[in-house]
């Protein structure tokens, strides 16, 4: 029971963004009532398999409401990115109440392993087709790392 305990809080560590995360804002909406902004982590950017990979961020600058009416500001999500297919899927939502992701969580979905996501074209014009240029604009940038199989030590 320990071990199952202990691979379930590694695995869920492992699908938060770094503690020291370097949010670059790369897209904000231009509606002064409702300030739309998504961010890309810069360390998180890592190849893995045939994809990129990274956290991504978006902030509202009013509550947003979940289904049960909780209201969050910001979410943090990781995203996979497919850039010649143009197709992005994503998991690990996690929503704050505060516009910065910080403090207890107030709604946190789990990392789905990369063959159960649903990859989706991204819509011309739109905020995802925005994440999606720019975080393939890195895909042969030397700083990038590649992702380590499960179960190798780095």
């Amino acid at each position: 029971m320990m071990n199952k305990y202990l691979a379930w809080l590694c695995a869920g560590l492992l699908s938060l963004p770094a503690a020291a995360a370097d949010w670059k804002l790369i897209s904000e909406t231009e509606d002064t009532e409702k300030v739309i902004s998504w961010y890309v982590d810069m360390t998180s950017i890592v190849h893995e398999d045939d994809f990129l990979r990274a956290f991504l961020r978006t902030s509202w600058s009013v509550p947003q409401y979940a289904a049960d009416r909780t209201a969050y500001q910001s979410s943090t999500y990781l995203n996979y990115f497919d850039c010649d297919a143009r197709k992005i899927a994503f998991t690990a939502n996690t929503y704050y109440s505060t516009i910065e992701p910080e403090g207890k969580p107030v709604h946190q979905e789990p990392e789905k392993p990369l063959d159960k996501l649903k990859f989706q074209s991204v819509v011309p014009g739109s905020a995802g087709e925005t994440r999606l240029d720019f975080v393939c604009m890195f895909r042969s940038k030397n700083f990038l790392t590649r992702a380590l199989p499960p179960g190798t030590a780095g």
